[in-house]
């Protein structure tokens, strides 16, 4: 015969009942598939983070490093052509510095460089001095060399800063996926642990 029975003819009968029913509320709670379902929600929710959250942040990682990468490109390409406004500049003052025999088909190449840079780099400026100017006027070639160069390293310092600007977006994102990656492993663990101790509670 049960105690609980037993006692239900003394005062104690009630607190009995009430001990027996919460205990049996704990085993509900406490049962070998509550456990594995809490598990496998948590394993789940690891795999959300993983595969979509941090997917997302993943492609505007990408994105954005593409992007640093085309700019970085750019720099290189900006700087190949200072160098060689640099050298093209040291090329004709040596030419017209020599006086060539064939100054008549020198000057067309000189003038076709001088409107080449013009055109190059918007300095239309130049464009009156270019039309007053007939010969080989070495100062037109200083200028309009040294102002190329000037806005190439413009252009070189505006892109360098946009590729800073594009790292400082970019480390939130990669911060953000080293937290969610963290608490992704913290669930798949949890999920992981409750899995197991489902075979503990059934023994």
């Amino acid at each position: 015969m049960s105690p609980c029975f037993v006692a239900g003819m003394m005062p104690g009968y009630r607190r009995c009942s009430i001990n027996f029913m919460a205990s049996s509320r704990l085993d509900r709670f406490l049962a070998p598939w509550v456990f594995v379902l809490t598990g496998i929600i948590f394993n789940i929710l690891s795999a959300v983070i993983t595969h979509y959250f941090i997917g997302l942040n993943n492609d505007a990682i990408n994105i954005i490093d593409r992007e640093i990468q085309s700019k970085e490109i750019l720099i290189d390409s900006l700087w190949q052509s200072k160098n060689e406004v640099e050298r093209k500049k040291e090329f004709f003052i040596l030419l017209l510095s020599s006086k060539p025999d064939k100054a008549d088909m020198v000057k067309p190449i000189y003038r076709d460089h001088l409107k080449e840079i013009v055109g190059n780099y918007g300095l239309k400026e130049f464009t009156t001095r270019m039309d007053r100017d007939t010969g080989s006027d070495l100062d037109l070639l200083l200028d309009l060399s040294g102002a190329a160069q000037k806005t190439i390293i413009e252009s070189i310092n505006d892109t360098y800063f946009e590729t800073l600007e594009l790292q400082e977006n970019k480390m939130p994102l990669v911060r953000d996926n080293s937290r969610l990656f963290s608490i992704a492993i913290f669930l798949q663990v949890i999920g992981l642990i409750l899995v197991l101790a489902r075979d503990l509670r059934r023994q």
